[in-house]
């Protein structure tokens, strides 16, 4: 068996908890060809980065309907389908276009493969892609105020809405933590209407999420998917969920196969 790495490592031991909701330590440690010790040690970021929680022999998963991973852990996870989505953003992202991005790192990798494009104006609340943005020379950044969250590594409140009522995109990129019915959902309430605002601050706003997302629920609606303009999914979406979006009304597009968006 090849031996995984430590992102490897560490994505299999939250996708064990966040399926289990509580795990034992004991059962834990039978997952992965590693030393006590590093798994251990695995928990303990996976902890720092609060994706789960530990007491008393047992781990339980932090994120529930009610509550997301940390956008640190998130940048690391779905990678592959991260890279299918953003291929689908070529004919979008060109100079002169200015995009309007929510807090997600779905929408922060597909901003990330296209710093090669410039003249872009760049609107967005999340810290990693005022970061991101900031280090391409010709491109306008405008943030969005307000208070900072850590965990969520963007800022939320009055000021950031009021900017966003008062702004008008080309394009707003946005993603979710959950997809149910149809529906886009977040479990936080703030960040569903700042989702829901940048919808209505843009000329056209796209959808991009990956497959696991329409195997989850969430408790805040953010909106129809057949109220973007396009909904783009990864390779590794069921025919089924393709189909079930389109029947709603929803445009549907499908992002290559992680070999072919390289």
């Amino acid at each position: 068996m090849a031996q995984l790495s430590k992102n490897e490592r560490q994505q299999l031991l939250a996708e064990y908890v966040l399926n289990a909701g509580t795990a034992r330590v004991e059962d834990i440690l039978k997952l992965v060809d590693a030393s006590p010790m590093t798994i251990y040690r695995d928990l303990s970021e996976l902890e720092e980065d609060r994706v789960i929680v530990r007491s008393r022999g047992e781990v339980s998963a932090v994120a529930t309907s009610l509550s997301e991973t940390s956008m640190k852990y998130r940048l690391t996870q779905e990678e592959d389908e991260k890279a299918s989505l953003a291929a689908q953003f070529a004919n979008l992202i060109t100079r002169g276009t200015s995009l309007l991005f929510d807090d997600s790192s779905t929408v922060y990798s597909i901003l990330k493969a296209y710093t090669h494009i410039g003249g872009l104006t760049i609107i967005t609340n999340n810290w990693s892609i005022i970061s991101l943005a900031g280090s391409v020379p010709d491109w306008e950044l405008i943030t969005l105020g307000g208070r900072y969250d850590r965990h969520l590594d963007a800022n939320y409140g009055p000021a950031g809405i009021d900017m966003l009522k008062r702004v008008r995109a080309d394009h707003a990129i946005i993603s979710a933590a959950a997809v149910n019915d149809g529906v886009v959902y977040h479990p936080y309430d703030a960040v569903a209407e700042y989702k829901s605002l940048m919808i209505a601050a843009a000329s056209q706003s796209h959808l991009a999420v990956t497959h696991s997302k329409f195997e989850r629920t969430a408790l805040h609606r953010v909106a129809d998917t057949a109220d973007f303009d396009a909904v783009v999914v990864d390779s590794g979406t069921s025919e089924e969920i393709i189909a079930s979006l389109r029947e709603r009304g929803a445009t549907v597009k499908v992002g290559p196969p992680v070999s072919a968006a390289g």
